[in-house]
């Protein structure tokens, strides 16, 4: 029986999920990083590019992001399923 896959390599989906998680560890960073210049900037009063607004607008893109990781990590775990299903 000739299966075709639009997977490439054996390693696509294991790379698939690899990015994702470290997609999903960068925008932590990002996240702890803007946290940390929220609490930096409540006494300042400051507005300016950089500062705690900047911060706070930044966490709306953090949220997009880690839910997009998290969607390809779940694509990545259905269509290994997928395989492991056709291969059993």
């Amino acid at each position: 029986m000739n299966v075709t896959s639009p997977v490439k390599s054996p390693y696509a989906i294991p790379e698939a999920s690899r990015s994702a998680v470290e997609g999903i560890r960068e925008q932590l960073t990002r996240l702890d990083q803007n946290v940390a210049e929220v609490a930096r900037g409540e006494g300042s009063g400051s507005f300016a590019p950089g500062s705690r607004d900047r911060a706070l607008v930044e966490q709306q893109e953090i949220v997009l992001a880690v839910r997009a990781n998290a969607k390809s990590l779940e694509a990545a775990n259905q269509a290994l399923g997928t395989i492991i299903d056709i291969k059993v």
